[in-house]
């Protein structure tokens, strides 16, 4: 057990001044990754890396990719043999049309209790609370019965480039649990969707508007491809229903483009076409199984095309090459994750926000993917996602975060380690 002088004392350290205004720089920092205006991750983890250095954590710059470096801090507890992750990620999503925002996207401004800005919510605001969290354990010179370790990551909105560095270069080699720092609201998620990003390139044959019989058309195929994703995701609703968190599984056609490159123009029909499907599944699921779905998809339109077009030729006595042909990639595959309601660190959570809050709170899970989704999947690490704000509000325009829920998260944060590392 922990005495309440210990939580005293470890919660009297965090300084929710410091915790905002550190929020505040990093939310001043555009870390959108867009190398033509000259934007990156690397301003964001050099301020993280001057912040350890003063708060005295030994800590290492990892570069990623250039412009995009990682930050391993590091805090060697006690003689145990557990060590926790803390995990929060530096980039940020585009702000989009910036004359849309009430806000100044990147100007942290607090109003009524928020503070507005892209990246509040999603994740600086958090990134800033598991920072103070270690920093007031530190402080207060109680000695947790283990390692934490911060890890502070690149690219986490895009293909995760930074949590795979990470793994590769064995920082996670002897973790033995995770809290990923994202917004939750208050919730205590133990579980995440996986995604499979899949790409159709359809092949015909560019023609004249006018002339479509000289050519082979694409269209057709991609309307099959689609009605064939809808059908997929009613025999996976069928086979394993909805998951208590993570609601149904889905197989979403997102993107059309026709033609693949360049611009489309009205009287031309187009040689190929693409389509993207995001498919987000549940527990009970198999991804090696969906896979060769989606494989078998792709020919199974390939040859029915074929077959509608040598019967429609015949028709009308026409001889043309009919050999369309589909191919699929994918892009991404990320599983599901699970983590059992009994296991530690789930407990530890559970526990801390309990502390805090007052009462139990409530289990969900997170209909996205996270860099947990590698650290569990890669290294068996078992984990939990939580922080502060709003679900829905992550690259929405005028994002924010609510800066009492973000300082009793930087509280709960601490007191997880406290508890998990006893």
């Amino acid at each position: 057990m922990i005495s309440d002088k210990i939580i005293t004392k470890v919660l009297s350290s965090i300084r929710p001044g410091e915790l905002i205004e550190l929020a505040s720089e990093l939310v001043r920092i555009n870390t959108v990754w867009d190398p033509a205006a000259g934007t990156s991750e690397q301003p964001a983890a050099d301020l993280v890396a001057e912040w350890a250095g003063k708060e005295g954590f030994s800590f290492q710059m990892d570069e990623v990719a250039p412009g995009r470096s990682n930050v391993i801090i590091r805090f060697p507890g006690g003689p145990g043999e557990k060590s926790l992750i803390f995990e929060g990620h530096t980039d940020v999503v585009t702000p989009g049309d910036v004359s849309a925002w009430i806000h100044d996207p990147f100007g942290a401004e607090i109003k009524e209790g928020r503070m507005y800005g892209r990246g509040t919510n999603d994740t600086k605001g958090n990134l800033a609370a598991m920072l103070m969290a270690m920093s007031a354990i530190k402080r207060s010179g109680v000695m947790p019965n283990g390692n934490i370790i911060g890890a502070v990551l690149c690219d986490e909105e895009d293909q995760m480039l930074g949590v795979l560095d990470f793994i590769k270069k064995g920082h996670a080699d002897r973790a033995t649990a995770a809290v990923i720092c994202e917004p939750q609201d208050g919730l205590v998620c133990n579980t995440q969707k996986g995604a499979i990003r899949a790409r159709f390139e359809i092949a015909g044959r560019m023609s004249h508007g006018a002339m479509p019989l000289s050519g082979l058309n694409t269209a057709p195929a991609v309307s099959a491809l689609i009605q064939g994703l809808m059908d997929l995701e009613k025999a996976a609703i069928e086979s394993v229903g909805r998951d208590e968190h993570l609601g149904w599984p889905s197989y979403t056609p997102t993107v059309v483009q026709s033609p693949c490159s360049g611009p489309a123009q009205l009287n031309v029909m187009p040689g190929k076409s693409c389509l993207l499907a995001d498919i987000r599944t549940i527990p009970g699921q198999s991804h090696e199984k969906i896979r060769s779905e989606l494989t078998h998809l792709a020919a199974e339109v390939e040859q029915k095309s074929i077959s509608d077009f040598e019967i429609f030729d015949r028709r009308i006595h026409i001889h043309r090459d009919r050999s369309l042909r589909i191919k699929v990639e994918f892009l991404t595959d990320r599983p599901c994750t699970l983590t059992a309601r009994e296991d530690p660190i789930v407990q530890s959570a559970v526990w801390a926000s309990r502390q805090i809050s007052g009462k139990v709170p409530e289990y969900a899970g997170v209909p996205g993917a996270t860099d947990g989704t590698f650290l569990w999947s890669m290294k068996n690490i078992p984990l939990v996602i939580m922080g502060a704000g709003d679900r829905e509000v992550p690259h929405q325009v005028d994002e924010w975060v609510d800066l009492d829920q973000l300082v009793n998260t930087a509280k709960i944060y601490a007191l997880t380690a406290l508890h998990y590392l006893q």
